[in-house]
């Protein structure tokens, strides 16, 4: 599997004005799509660092920093790119500390725009320097 440490230049950073809800001091969550979350994962701490939210629908793809632990949630996204081969997509970081959260959706065009009836991948760790604190790794078939 390749990986690649890249940033993300068109982000959607969520701010605290409403779009975000704080619902402790150790957790934050964003409203949902009118479909709703597909998919809600965190880093292996039991989401003490980090929680990932994915809507497949427009291929939308949050991350939240959940916790004042001063390491960073970063997540890769990669696509199988033909039996036993993966491509990287893109990465994030929620760099805003506890409560901040970026997301990457299909709309931004691109590398953003995952291929439909494709297993993903969505690695999530802690940092800072991209430590492989927490790690965890996802899968899902993007069939919608």
């Amino acid at each position: 599997m390749r990986h690649r440490i890249a940033t993300l230049a068109a982000t959607t950073v969520i701010a605290a004005s409403g779009v975000l809800a704080t619902a402790s001091s150790a957790s934050a969550t964003v409203d949902p799509p009118s479909g709703g979350w597909d998919h809600t994962w965190t880093t292996t701490d039991a989401g003490k660092g980090g929680t990932i939210y994915i809507a497949e629908h427009g291929d939308i793809v949050t991350l939240c920093d959940t916790n004042a632990d001063g390491r960073t949630p970063h997540l890769e996204v990669n696509y199988e790119d033909g039996p036993g081969d993966w491509g990287f997509a893109y990465a994030l970081d929620a760099t805003g500390g506890e409560g901040s959260c970026v997301s990457a959706r299909a709309s931004q065009g691109g590398r953003y725009d995952l291929p439909e009836n494709e297993e993903i991948e969505i690695a999530i760790w802690l940092g800072p320097l991209y430590h492989e604190y927490g790690m965890a790794r996802h899968y899902y078939l993007n069939d919608h």
